[in-house]
């Protein structure tokens, strides 16, 4: 059991630090990083979650035994952290990418503008002729 949490613990851990960056990917406003970055902290929480299954399994065993133990204590604060930080972070990411799918739009409707423009040819009634 003292192993579930450890590794719980440390996929925990990961998920904060993780969190931890985007600060950065945001003041740089890179879709493409933040895309990135929502799909790498997507995979530490579908890791997170699958060990979870096995910990609740093992947990609901020996609960009496380990509700008060140093790392039970720890996995505990460190999943509120993580609750907090969603509170906080995926309103940020959300109106990120609102905010750039939403300039994706106008590029697109440019470009169609753009692409609807023709210059109108112009039609010569006489024909000229160079000097020389």
């Amino acid at each position: 059991m003292e192993t579930c949490i450890r590794k719980s613990i440390e996929q925990y851990s990961r998920i904060i630090d993780h969190a931890g960056q985007l600060d950065q990917i945001l003041q740089k406003s890179d879709p493409d990083e933040l895309k990135t970055y929502t799909q790498k902290l997507q995979e530490l929480q579908e890791e997170a979650g699958l060990h979870d299954r096995i910990f609740h399994e093992l947990f609901s065993r020996h609960s009496a035994d380990w509700q008060d133990h140093p790392l039970f204590q720890e996995r505990t604060r460190l999943l509120k952290q993580i609750v907090e930080l969603n509170h906080l972070l995926l309103p940020r990411i959300r109106g990120m990418m609102a905010v750039t799918a939403h300039e994706l739009t106008q590029i697109k409707g440019g470009r169609v503008a753009v692409a609807g423009y023709h210059r109108p040819v112009v039609k010569r009634t006489h024909a000229i002729r160079g000097i020389g």
